[in-house]
């Protein structure tokens, strides 16, 4: 009988032995004549062929009920068996952004190593959307970006805020209007201080200004034209990149303002040819999420979540 089962529960799933047929890829025909000749090895009908749609007969019902409970049983031993191998897994592939990859998970990575130093890590940067693919195909074991995934079957911890803020050629005479906004390099980086804390910049003051943005499919992205927006212009875009890193340097040598993420400074050598300013709106501070599928996780893979969930950005 286990020849037949996939195409009873077809024809019980479609109640049609047409659309099975279809489904299956096979002829309506020989789809008859297979479960036909099923049943007569059974010495029982299955299916009530006088009904529309076709109905189970009393031992199509406990058929069905069986096969289902096997089929339970069969995936439910697949899954103890992929956790029965994962037990001495030791390797995690984490996806991010270039930004992440370059300058924040290096440093993370290498303490988490030192409490696990049997682990091989490997970090895949990319963009949001193939990143998730490979996330979702079990590629990557791990995400970490500031898109929370909008899919039932992830999981994702928020693991950290930032800011986005205004990053500003300092020579750009704009500056000189705003003095009591400004950030040099310095000052921004210790704007937490008491008494460091700068007003948030009216956004309207860079209306005329050309801005450098991530291209579309970036949260950032939408984020800077949403900001922009709740100012009352839209901005004039001279250039749009797929790194924001680029975009930092683009502003250093003069070449327009960007939206940054606030992390970025911290992690760049210092230079006078930037200022910064922040932003009021409340799209200016996002959540950065660690991303998994919802399967059961593995010992490594629960030691990574644990050690995120006490690590400071």
């Amino acid at each position: 009988m286990t020849n037949y089962k996939e195409y009873i529960y077809a024809v019980y799933q479609e109640k049609s032995f047409s659309k099975a047929a279809k489904k299956l890829y096979v002829s309506q025909p020989w789809l008859s004549a297979t479960i036909k000749k099923a049943e007569q090895k059974l010495g029982l009908a299955l299916f009530d062929r006088s009904t529309n749609p076709i109905s189970l007969t009393e031992a199509g019902r406990y058929y069905i009920e069986k096969y289902e409970q096997i089929t339970a049983i069969e995936e439910e031993m697949i899954e103890n068996f992929r956790q029965m191998r994962d037990i001495n897994r030791t390797e995690l592939h984490i996806g991010s952004s270039m930004f992440f990859c370059t300058y924040v998970l290096p440093s993370l990575m290498k303490e988490f190593q030192l409490l696990y130093p049997q682990v091989t890590l490997t970090l895949t940067e990319g963009g949001n959307k193939t990143l998730l693919e490979k996330l979702m195909n079990g590629r990557l074991d791990f995400l970490l970006e500031a898109e929370q995934p909008a899919n039932s079957r992830i999981y994702a911890i928020p693991w950290a805020s930032e800011e986005i803020v205004l990053a500003v050629p300092a020579n750009n005479p704009v500056n000189e209007k705003l003095e009591q906004y400004r950030y040099s390099f310095e000052e921004f980086l210790n704007r937490n201080q008491a008494d460091s804390r700068r007003p948030s910049v009216p956004l309207e003051a860079f209306a005329q200004e050309n801005f450098l943005l991530l291209k579309e499919g970036n949260d950032i992205h939408q984020r800077s034209l949403q900001i922009c927006k709740n100012a009352g212009f839209i901005p004039n875009v001279s250039l749009y990149l797929t790194q924001m890193m680029t975009a930092y340097y683009l502003v250093c040598e003069g070449q327009g303002i960007t939206f940054l993420r606030s992390t970025i400074p911290a992690h760049v050598a210092p230079t006078d040819k930037v200022v910064f300013y922040q932003l009021g709106d409340s799209l200016a501070v996002r959540s950065i999420y660690l991303s998994y599928t919802k399967r059961n996780t593995n010992p490594v893979q629960q030691h990574l979540i644990d050690f995120m969930k006490d690590s400071i950005l």
